[in-house]
């Protein structure tokens, strides 16, 4: 809301993506501090066969191309962790999903937190579809858990993970570049299982809990000496 963003002293967002946002809707500029992550939560286990999607079942997560990429891959498998509201929308695409699902897909709608942990340490890796995402919480959560990203390459996913280095990031994301995407990073952790796991733990360290601690102690005590 402008009117009340023209009243705030200082504005702080997730990410560079919605800095962009707020130039564009609001023409306000926005000091970046991305969201905390308790990486210490998180542990790496040896993998064991599957593919993990963590996201709320609603079309902009696209959760449809994950569906008809497994469709084309049916020695991979995949589970999502999918919440969704009991409104009319969120009900209608959480049923189509459900219908439209491969058979090598599984949809766990919600999982406790313990439960969640472990499907991260256990997973091949993770993967994230969502349109133009402002940030994006699963994929640091899979990092800190030593596990790569297949991602689109576009909103906040462009920010946290590093190319060909934490996962891979796929411009212009459809069902085929996806697929191809899923089997070659398969096949690169069947050859080399820990490949992508320091790379990842460190990049997820970058926005531990403590170094958001730490940023927004910084910010509020530059604008208490600032007024």
């Amino acid at each position: 809301n402008k009117r009340y963003a023209d009243n705030v002293d200082v504005l702080v967002c997730n990410s560079e993506n919605t800095k962009k946002r707020l130039r564009k809707y609001l023409n306000k500029d926005a000091k970046i501090i991305n969201p905390p992550v308790d990486t210490q939560a998180f542990r790496h286990k040896e993998q064991k066969g599957f593919w993990l999607s963590v996201n709320r079942l609603i079309g902009t997560k696209r959760i449809e191309l994950q569906m008809n990429a497994f469709k084309k891959l049916k020695d991979e498998k995949l589970i999502i962790v999918g919440s969704y509201e009991k409104s009319r929308h969120f009900l209608e695409y959480a049923n189509w999903c459900k219908k439209i699902k491969p058979d090598n897909v599984e949809i766990k709608s919600w999982v406790s937190n313990e439960d969640l942990v472990e499907l991260y340490a256990s997973c091949k890796g993770v993967l994230a579809t969502a349109n133009d995402e402002d940030f994006g919480m699963s994929v640091i959560e899979a990092m800190a858990s030593g596990k790569p990203v297949i991602a689109a390459n576009e909103g906040g996913y462009k920010e946290s993970i590093v190319d060909k280095k934490t996962g891979l990031l796929i411009d212009g994301i459809d069902e085929n570049n996806l697929a191809q995407c899923i089997a070659k990073l398969s096949k690169e952790i069947e050859d080399n299982p820990l490949k992508f796991k320091t790379a990842c733990q460190e990049q997820a360290a970058k926005l531990d809990t403590k170094i958001f601690v730490e940023r927004i102690k910084k910010e509020v005590t530059r604008l208490s000496q600032n007024p």
